[in-house]
């Protein structure tokens, strides 16, 4: 199990407006309103922010919670962020119901409340999230907030995947590795991770590591676990020094074990294993409003 919850520490904002949201309640915004302000281009302004939020548009009321958490002129807020992101949720955004989640789990301008959590996320995850959809799933997994179940940890897990959320496929993955929810079944989950790794997630990648250094289908391939924790340790978020170190070590570890000509076969699937894996997009969950605390 990894879940999608985890402190990214940033600083944060103050605006000339209030935390109250002031807005025409017969105003509203279409889908696509927060994508008029040049093509996104500005759309995490201050001062745009506050005129689409006088228009009632949701997506900048979720963004000005956004700021209030993750930094502008030296001030941060999470207790500013958890106001706007509620405004945002009880009008029916998904982004602020996963961004409440992320706030209830990481007791971050609230308390700690995972069953709270797991009740924005559930809400979230209803409205269409994928990011919520891999936590519900996570949730059921771990039996925080809810009753364990693996079986709907399967299921959610999946709908995750199925919506894109690149963590999910590497879940439904490690599922099928331990047989919990679904028969054990080391070629699904081989092909789980690999479709995660695609999607740019480290930790499928690392499993892919594991499988080739541990002789998935019966014969070992160091010089492809080599590359695969090679390419883990890019695309790791430096703040898990857990797993960075123990793809590192794993790679110095096979690499002494090979001759000269195998590592320059691992250096050149390593290369081509770098554009395989290429994050989808790094800004795009900024973009739509999804807050990383």
């Amino acid at each position: 199990m990894k879940n999608s919850f985890y402190v990214v520490c940033l600083t944060v904002v103050l605006f000339g407006f209030g935390t109250g949201v002031s807005a025409e309640e017969s105003s509203e915004a279409r889908p696509d309103t927060f994508t008029d302000i040049e093509s996104n281009k500005d759309m995490l302004d201050p001062y745009n922010l506050g005129l689409l939020v006088e228009r009632g548009d949701v997506k900048a009321i979720n963004n000005v919670g956004l700021l209030w958490a993750t930094g502008h002129d030296g001030k941060q807020s999470f207790e500013e962020a958890v106001k706007w992101w509620t405004e945002a949720a009880n009008r029916g955004y998904p982004l602020a119901m996963n961004n409440l989640g992320l706030a209830y789990a990481n007791g971050q301008g609230v308390d700690q409340d995972i069953k709270q959590a797991f009740d924005w996320w559930l809400k979230s995850a209803i409205g269409g999230n994928a990011w919520a959809m891999n936590s519900v799933g996570d949730c059921y997994e771990t039996g925080d907030g809810v009753a364990k179940d693996y079986v709907l940890a399967m299921t959610w897990y999946k709908t995750a995947a199925d919506a894109g959320d690149p963590l999910a496929h590497y879940n439904v993955g490690a599922l099928y590795q331990t047989g919990q929810g679904v028969d054990r079944n080391l070629d699904t989950a081989h092909d789980w991770f690999m479709r995660g790794a695609e999607l740019g997630d480290p930790y499928s990648m690392l499993s892919l590591g594991d499988f080739y250094r541990d002789g998935f289908g019966g014969q070992k391939d160091l010089v492809e676990a080599l590359s695969w924790y090679q390419v883990s340790s890019l695309r790791l978020d430096p703040q898990d020094v857990g797993n960075l170190n123990f793809a590192e070590s794993e790679a110095r570890s096979i690499e002494g074990q090979l001759n000269e000509p195998q590592k320059e076969e691992a250096a050149t699937r390593l290369e081509y294993l770098k554009k395989f894996t290429a994050p989808q997009m790094a800004e795009q969950n900024l973009d739509e409003g999804e807050s990383r605390i």
